[in-house]
């Protein structure tokens, strides 16, 4: 199992090395526009190194000069990486800022967002600038080392609840007051649930990767067997346990909303367990053991979450994700890396294309 931690906190670094660096020199008079005021720049560095890989992360302090008082932010610049070693072929960070900007008045743990740069002409990258939230995020490796081991049991207890609450706040938010009724992917469909699955079809198309062919049927299969959905709600797009921010066991934030849409519940649950399936094969062997799929169900019922329909067809679109996530990052990546992604895809190509022949 420290095979797998090991590669997924390699590939994460791997990625990011290659991603587009930001001139501070630009970054700072685009944010005196955006505060009015005179901005000095201080402790510029990267993101977290084993948490996260698909877009750009600079983390800095700002020191605002205004009225002649300092004020200290600590912010962060998500990006686009503007690398051909990219994750994903199209990046829309506008979306991902409007939702935030729309979500800061609710009750859903989100960042701030202060300003956006649309084109890149200020900063040289297209980006926002948002709040940079005290907490820590669960590694990608998950059981092997973070907040989830760093605790005891009865904390992790009430991390897991207090992710799955937040998941399902969501879930019940009126998103339609909000203006983001029609909040879908961009690409062709005739329902969100369409529209997710060729958009992400788009990355596939672009990094064409050795198994290309394979995910053929898979994608057809989720086209011709999706779920009809009356009641869409908005979904994270990517609540796996790493994009949670964590203070004194409690969330703190909710990070990366780029794959937000709306759309059905039980993919978000999907994406959790899933996520989390390659590790409890190998629960003896970690310091931390995985809550079952039927723990977590429960947990998110509790929690006030919708009630779940059958999660087969969604455990094949979360399987449909994160293999196109592992193609297209096994077309840049160390061979070594992409040995081992080999390896670990072959969990997701089993289960799904099982799920879809039961």
């Amino acid at each position: 199992m420290s095979d797998i931690a090991n590669t997924l906190d390699r590939s994460v670094a791997a990625a990011k090395a290659t991603y587009a660096r930001v001139d501070p020199e630009r970054l700072a008079p685009f944010l005196e526009k955006v505060f009015g005021a005179k901005v000095a720049l201080e402790d510029i560095g990267g993101g977290a190194a084993k948490s996260g890989s698909s877009s750009g992360i600079l983390i800095f302090t700002a020191r605002i000069h205004q009225n002649d008082e300092d004020e200290v932010k600590r912010l962060v610049l998500r990006y686009d990486p503007k690398s051909d070693q990219r994750l994903f072929v199209e990046y829309d960070l506008k979306s991902e800022f409007d939702l935030l900007s729309r979500l800061r008045n609710t009750s859903i743990a989100v960042p701030t967002v202060y300003g956006l740069d649309e084109t890149g002409e200020d900063i040289g990258v297209v980006g926002f600038v948002m709040e940079c939230v005290p907490g820590e995020p669960i590694p990608t490796s998950l059981f092997t080392s973070g907040p989830l081991v760093e605790t005891d049991e009865a904390g992790r207890q009430t991390i897991y609840r207090d992710i799955l609450r937040n998941l399902a706040k969501i879930h019940n938010l009126d998103h339609v007051p909000l203006g983001l009724e029609n909040f879908t992917k961009k690409a062709v469909g005739r329902t969100p649930q369409e529209k997710l699955t060729n958009w992400w079809w788009k990355t596939w198309e672009w990094a064409r990767p050795k198994a290309y062919d394979r995910l053929v049927p898979v994608r057809e299969w989720l086209l011709a067997n999706a779920p009809a959905n009356e009641n869409p709600v908005l979904m994270h797009g990517d609540p796996n346990l790493g994009n949670y921010l964590l203070h004194e066991n409690r969330v703190a934030a909710m990070l990366d909303w780029e794959l937000s849409s709306v759309g059905a519940p039980e993919l978000d649950l999907a994406i959790q367990i899933v996520s989390m399936d390659p590790h409890r094969p190998h629960a003896d062997q970690l310091p931390v053991r995985p809550p079952s799929e039927a723990q977590w169900l429960a947990m998110y019922a509790e929690a006030g979450g919708k009630q779940l329909g059958n999660l087969d067809y969604y455990k094949v679109h979360a399987c449909y994700e994160i293999l196109i996530c592992m193609g297209s990052m096994s077309t840049y990546l160390p061979d070594d890396i992409v040995a081992q992604y080999d390896a670990m895809s072959g969990f997701y190509w089993a289960l799904c294309e099982r799920l879809m022949n039961q």
